[in-house]
């Protein structure tokens, strides 16, 4: 697993787990202390701790291996499954914790057949316990619906909508990637839309993982083309092209796959520019990031000079300016052009790597 993935897993995982916490807390507070037959008797801070810990262990569970394993599943389903399987866990790491409890509690004389008759009998049985199987049930819910929506927006996404940092209009300087199948259209009658969508869904999961290598954010999927973008930096510049390096050869590897599979291999050209954008939120019954700009318009144009120039990689003079080339990567300026719906004349150059 790429250390970038990795991090944001464990990042996710550490969030979710101080809101079990702060969960257990509420429901220590409101249930244990007011009304406990359980028959255990546990502090506010061991209890808060337990209930962390089982949010820690069951999110890590749905992240690591229940999510990647019901991912081709519809998400009433796969979540369904996750719900059923989380409870087993639960069940599981609370027979574990008592008996660590008892064990530690009665030391040498501890007996397992009366543990087992006071599990059932004085904790199973009792009506805090059944609360408490309704509540961990409904924070596994608010944790699965949590990934979900991280996934949907991307890292960093989710905090910036409850946050609302992106309510008003924000001026941003960032980086651009539109990237697109060659030959698309011809590919997509020749397969039919089933295997061509088919493709470009393997094509479009196989580059995340250079897209969280060079930590870029992917902005939005339209049709055969994915849109990627970084904060203006040099040091994002260079990830930028290390990006599109790590997918070129990811697909060079690849190639023998896909043309077995589908008999076609997804060779992809891009545009590349760097300026100010305004970004926020839209929509009412959807909402969406949105960047807006001159910037945006220029790069989609600058991929649609890419067929025109037989260049793969097209970078604006924009993008290379106040950045060195770096070692690998043969860039090469083409000179001003004309784009379409663009009053000034826009320097480009090529890319190519050594």
């Amino acid at each position: 697993m790429p250390r970038r993935l990795l991090y944001l897993h464990l990042r996710s995982l550490v969030l979710i787990s101080l809101i079990w916490v702060v969960f257990g807390v509420v429901f220590f507070e409101n249930l244990i202390r007011a009304c406990n037959d359980l028959g255990v008797r546990v502090a506010l801070y061991q209890f808060s701790i337990v209930f962390g810990l089982i949010g820690f262990i069951v999110t890590g569970i749905i992240i690591f291996y229940l999510k990647p394993a019901f991912s081709h599943l519809p998400v009433w389903r796969a979540s369904l499954y996750k719900l059923l399987i989380t409870v087993v866990i639960f069940f599981v790491i609370a027979f574990l914790l008592l008996l660590l409890y008892y064990v530690f509690l009665y030391k040498k004389s501890f007996h397992f057949g009366h543990f087992l008759d006071s599990f059932f009998t004085k904790i199973m049985h009792t009506r805090t316990f059944g609360i408490f199987i309704i509540d961990m049930a409904i924070m596994t819910v608010m944790s699965i619906a949590m990934l979900e929506v991280k996934d949907k927006y991307g890292p960093g996404m989710f905090w910036a909508m409850i946050s609302g940092e992106y309510n008003k209009p924000v001026v941003q300087n960032r980086i651009f990637i539109f990237l697109d199948i060659n030959e698309a259209t011809s590919i997509a009658e020749t397969l039919g839309h089933e295997r061509y969508f088919l493709m470009l869904r393997r094509f479009f999961a196989e580059i995340t993982m250079p897209v969280l290598a060079s930590e870029g954010e992917i902005y939005q999927y339209v049709g055969d083309e994915v849109v990627l973008s970084w904060a203006n930096t040099p040091e994002n510049k260079l990830n930028a092209l290390r990006f599109l390096r790590y997918a070129y050869f990811l697909m060079e590897r690849k190639a023998a796959e896909y043309e077995k599979q589908f008999g076609y291999i997804p060779r992809f050209k891009a545009g590349v520019h760097a300026g100010e954008v305004t970004a926020g939120f839209v929509g009412v019954v959807k909402k969406d990031m949105l960047y807006t700009g001159d910037t945006v318009n220029t790069t989609a144009r600058i991929r649609s000079v890419c067929h025109d120039v037989n260049e793969s990689f097209v970078l604006s003079g924009a993008f290379m300016s106040d950045f060195e080339k770096p070692h690998g990567y043969r860039i090469k300026a083409i000179g001003r052009i004309e784009l379409k719906g663009k009053v000034e004349w826009v320097k480009l150059y090529s890319m190519r790597f050594e």
